[in-house]
């Protein structure tokens, strides 16, 4: 029984050095250097947030009305059958919502 385990240490000790020493190569970055313009105009991200949308989706979220109000049905339909993803879905939205990526 001791030689069967020694045996099987030493085949698993080979296979984990031979597999963890493959040759690894490494990508150069670029060194871009980015200038931004003073001038340009600041877009505030709190001001792109649909705060009904928000509140509804808050409230109701599980039931899918905030995708029925942006015009996706689809979704909105899936929503209302799997009680918002079981709440997951839900969050990912109020999450976009709150990020303004969820537009109409």
């Amino acid at each position: 029984m001791k030689k069967i385990l020694f045996i099987v240490m030493a085949l698993l000790s080979f296979s984990a050095v031979t597999f963890a020493s493959f040759p690894v190569s490494q990508q150069e970055t670029s060194s871009e250097v980015v200038i931004f313009d003073s001038e340009a105009p600041i877009t505030n991200a709190v001001n792109d947030i649909d705060w009904t949308l928000f509140i509804v989706c808050w409230f109701v979220g599980f039931l899918g009305i905030h995708r029925f109000m942006i015009g996706d049905v689809t979704n909105g339909i899936l929503m209302l059958l799997t009680a918002g993803g079981c709440g997951i879905w839900v969050i990912i939205d109020l999450i976009k919502i709150a990020q303004g990526k969820m537009r109409q």
